[in-house]
């Protein structure tokens, strides 16, 4: 995400990598991962197939190598094309933001504090920015985000688009980090057509309706304590109905009282709860099915190590850092295999 601006001159060939819209977040991640992303470069026309991501590349033998690892994760929708581009000038804000639809959040931290209005005026000129808010804190019962407006539109409600779905966005009333559309992607393609899903801090959707835009799993229950994740998850169902093949139930309960609601019939459940998954496992593990079940807990931890302090039940089989959080802190994902009938509610040591 940054400011573009084009230097004067012809344009040049360059090579694109063109993968369909379900696949960008992931190969967007692995230029980015391996360095290969041509940031200097834009397309002058879009593919011949309209509405695809296309990536500049800025090694082709390398982005070769890539494909062949793509192929498979894309369905084999990954291709190398020649193509023209424009040399542009990329001007990055002095901070960190995301982009919520037309809205850009930053943090009011210390490189903040002092200069907001010069650092909105910056984050105005990002191409099809229309509002700049601050983030004060997550805070509250449903770890929202408190934002406050500082420059631009005053608005109250955005569309967010990932992976091709479309979300309306109550800002700060639910919790939204895009930075998770990539995370949201990797569980949706590890999910089993034979699943049954519990997502039990579902938010707004995000694991839920990229799974089920897939067509993963056999059902999915999301549920949220907040009302109005809920209510924007019910309006998400309705604006892509045409786009879900999965049936998605919501739940709106404290995610302690779920094994109360719900029966132990999912073989894979999501915690994402950073500050707070672990206390929550003793509720996960009676509603796993008894024929075994995978959680996916969040955690927030400064190493690997960190992350599985703690757990005593099951067997981790992967612990994976999914974003940096603060210095030498991350949010990591750890993925727990539970074999049938090992429901032990000893869980934190």
């Amino acid at each position: 995400m940054a400011t573009l601006r084009s230097n004067p001159g012809p344009p040049g060939n360059c090579t694109l990598l063109v993968t369909e819209p379900r696949c960008g977040e992931t190969v967007r991640a692995e230029l980015k991962k391996h360095g290969l992303r041509a940031k200097n470069l834009r397309p002058t026309s879009p593919p011949a197939r309209a509405r695809l991501p296309a990536f500049p590349v800025a090694d082709t033998g390398s982005a070769r190598m890539l494909r062949e690892e793509l192929l498979s994760a894309c369905r084999g929708l990954a291709e190398l094309i020649e193509a023209e581009c424009l040399h542009v000038e990329r001007v990055e804000p002095p901070v960190s933001y995301v982009l919520v639809g037309p809205v850009a959040i930053v943090s009011l931290d210390e490189r903040v504090r002092g200069r907001e209005r010069e650092v909105a005026e910056q984050l105005l000129r990002i191409p099809g920015v229309r509002a700049v808010y601050g983030k004060e804190a997550t805070e509250g019962e449903y770890r929202v985000q408190r934002l406050v407006h500082l420059a631009g539109e005053r608005l109250e409600e955005v569309v967010y688009r990932e992976h091709g779905l479309e979300i309306p966005i109550p800002l700060g009333r639910v919790y939204i980090n895009p930075r998770l559309a990539t995370e949201h992607m990797r569980v949706a393609e590890m999910t089993a057509a034979d699943d049954t899903v519990l997502d039990m801090f579902a938010g707004w959707g995000g694991f839920p309706l990229v799974i089920s835009k897939l067509g993963r799993a056999r059902l999915v229950v999301a549920n949220d304590a907040n009302p109005w994740a809920i209510a924007t998850l019910a309006r998400a169902l309705e604006r892509n109905r045409g786009k879900l093949k999965t049936p998605i139930i919501p739940v709106m309960a404290d995610a302690a009282l779920l094994p109360e609601l719900l029966r132990p019939v999912f073989t894979r459940i999501i915690m994402n709860l950073p500050h707070s998954s672990k206390q929550y496992l003793p509720a996960a593990l009676k509603l796993c099915s008894p024929r075994g079940c995978t959680i996916h807990l969040y955690t927030v931890a400064s190493s690997p190590e960190e992350a599985a302090e703690g757990i005593t039940v099951g067997e981790v089989a992967r612990i994976v850092k999914v974003l940096d959080y603060a210095p030498y802190k991350y949010i990591y994902r750890v993925d727990l295999k539970l074999e049938g009938r090992e429901k032990n509610p000893s869980t934190i040591g």
